[in-house]
């Protein structure tokens, strides 16, 4: 019983430290990786460009609105949305801190799970229903069928940390996003990202 009580209270503590430590990005970048160079030394570079050239970048140079310090935080995407999301993401990162204390952490790929569209809808509620102009015929974001929970997550299409994506197409990617639609419009095929027709 004791020890239950004992890993409950560090399991609170560790969470509400960790949050507080979470709103810095500093803390974010603070680990070194075995060779020297600071963990997420490009993303927070890229994070940080007066000129983004990435889905991050652009929000790097956003605004939260609601809060005193309105500056856009690593974590305000990275936390996840619920309580579910955010345990995922509190359990990973703490999966992430015992690795690098065993010094076999290394520069991560992507996130193992993609966050859900409730973590976008935070600061994203609605989405214009009209498409970037000249490049699609119909907007996705304006069928019903499209703006379903169950359907794929923003980030699925919308690729943040990639470089070399275009704005203008709100930094999507062809070859994910055709097969995303291919799964419900198998005769159709993949769209085009080019000019419409």
């Amino acid at each position: 019983m004791m020890t239950g009580v004992l890993v409950a209270l560090a399991a609170t503590g560790s969470w509400i430290i960790s949050d507080r430590l979470e709103r810095d990005n500093e803390f974010c970048t603070s680990c070194h990786l075995q060779d020297g160079t600071p963990l997420h030394e490009q993303l927070r570079a890229d994070f940080e460009r007066v000129v983004p050239i990435s889905l991050a970048g652009v929000h790097g140079r956003g605004w939260v609105e609601d809060r005193e310090d309105f500056a856009f935080r690593c974590i305000d995407c990275h936390a996840g949305s619920g309580a579910l999301e955010r345990a995922k993401v509190k359990a990973r990162a703490g999966w992430d801190g015992l690795r690098y204390v065993a010094g076999s952490f290394e520069e991560p790929e992507g996130m193992p799970f993609e966050l859900s569209k409730s973590a976008c809808r935070r600061c994203h509620p609605g989405f214009r229903h009209s498409a970037a102009p000249g490049f699609t015929v119909e907007a996705y974001h304006g069928l019903p069928a499209h703006d379903q929970e169950e359907g794929p997550a923003c980030v699925t299409c919308h690729v943040v940390h990639e470089r070399g994506r275009s704005g203008i197409v709100y930094f999507m990617a062809l070859e994910p996003v055709g097969r995303i639609c291919e799964d419900c419009h198998e005769e159709e095929g993949a769209p085009s990202l080019g000019k419409a027709r």
